[in-house]
């Protein structure tokens, strides 16, 4: 029996050194490590961005790097040393929803590429500091993006604001104006667990942790990227044409100066329309079920007027002070009507189509105009020419 027991003691104590010379080797299973773990939803940004590159990430290749040793905190509070850039990596690619990085200890030290000297980071901020100048998403930054895109919340959820201070959020509307007061650079500190709304069926997804957030972000195929031309026709027309791909479920609207146009499909081929002169906001919004707030691009036209030409000619009606005068305008139908002044003071008005037209003018020097006005030309276009009666 001692025998036995001795056997079992010694089995044991060997499978705990073979176990611990696993982990002192890649640094890849928690250690037992006496740390003040902050949580931060930077450093899961940070880890994150490694992950989603489309290529292996070469440390050199980084906009900053990190003075090792780290020493991360998971979900599960036990914690990991890590003490060189492999080591990082197998973190990475050893997260699950069950087991992931939440936080780190501060301070840590990173370099810039090209640097030569380190930086300091002691805090959450200054490290959000790192990811600006690196031009790297941090939370926030995705999550304006993505949120009622991709994910709706299940109300109510808590959150901590700026101050650590927990904030029930019952709407939508309540959440957008917390984001708000709270500034740019706050990062939504939320109390998980947390219920999210996934599209395209909206089924509720429960999430513990931003590692989880990030998995269903990383799946997000979110809203399209819309373009178009505008290339300007006679008349005051203008060719509008989408460079968009037209996917099953996608509704597409047509919108001036933010109205929503009803009798204009868009079915992703060029369409036309006639402005009055002008200044409009043309756009073109697009809903799918992976956008659900949906995504807008605008351009501004500005529509000059187009006024026709206006001229006549004159005769005088042999032994009176009467001409006759005989107009001409282009660019218009015969319907038109055209307004008389002498010596700018309004006679008559008379159709194109009337032909000529009789007036009596006083001896001396008059001043006869011509003037046509039309939708498109709403201040009108005048031709004036001098006639002499002797």
């Amino acid at each position: 029996m001692n025998k036995l027991s001795t056997y079992c003691k010694g089995f044991i104590l060997a499978l705990v050194m073979f176990t611990y010379s696993c982990v002192n080797d890649d640094s890849f299973f928690p250690d037992s490590i006496d740390a003040k773990i902050t949580s931060t939803t930077t450093i899961v940004s940070i880890l994150n961005d490694i992950k989603t590159r489309n290529s292996i990430v070469n440390e050199e290749d980084l906009c900053f790097t990190f003075k090792y040793p780290l020493i991360f905190g998971y979900n599960t509070d036990s914690t990991i040393r890590v003490d060189d850039y492999q080591g990082l990596l197998g973190v990475i690619s050893g997260q699950s929803a069950n087991f992931n990085i939440t936080g780190l200890q501060f301070p840590v030290q990173i370099m810039f590429k090209g640097a030569n000297s380190t930086i300091l980071v002691e805090n959450e901020d200054t490290l959000i500091n790192v990811l600006r100048e690196c031009e790297i998403k941090t939370f926030r930054d995705v999550f304006n993006h993505l949120y009622r895109q991709c994910f709706k919340f299940e109300y109510p959820i808590v959150l901590n604001d700026k101050d650590n201070k927990e904030v029930d959020i019952d709407t939508e509307e309540s959440f957008s104006r917390f984001l708000v007061d709270q500034g740019a650079n706050y990062q939504p500190d939320f109390k998980f667990p947390i219920s999210i709304l996934v599209t395209p069926d909206l089924k509720p997804t429960r999430i513990s942790t931003y590692y989880e957030f990030y998995e269903i972000i990383n799946n997000c195929i979110g809203c399209p990227a819309i373009r178009f031309e505008i290339q300007p026709l006679q008349e005051n027309e203008y060719r509008f044409i989408p460079d968009i791909e037209i996917m099953e479920g996608y509704q597409l609207f047509f919108k001036i100066n933010g109205e929503v146009i009803t009798d204009q499909v868009i079915d992703g081929n060029p369409f036309t329309r006639q402005f009055t002169p002008g200044t409009y906001e043309t756009c073109i919004k697009v809903i799918t079920t992976n956008c659900l707030k949906g995504t807008i691009a605008c351009k501004e036209i500005v529509v000059e007027p187009i006024c026709p030409v206006v001229t006549f000619t004159n005769e005088r009606v042999t032994g009176t002070n009467t001409y006759k005068f005989n107009p001409s305008v282009t660019g218009v139908s015969n319907d038109v009507t055209i307004g008389w002044y002498v010596n700018e003071v309004f006679i008559e008005n008379s159709l194109l189509s009337a032909g000529i037209v009789e007036l009596d003018l006083d001896q001396g020097t008059n001043n006869v105009c011509a003037k046509v006005i039309t939708p498109n030309c709403p201040n009108g276009q005048k031709f004036c020419d001098e006639v002499v009666v002797p």
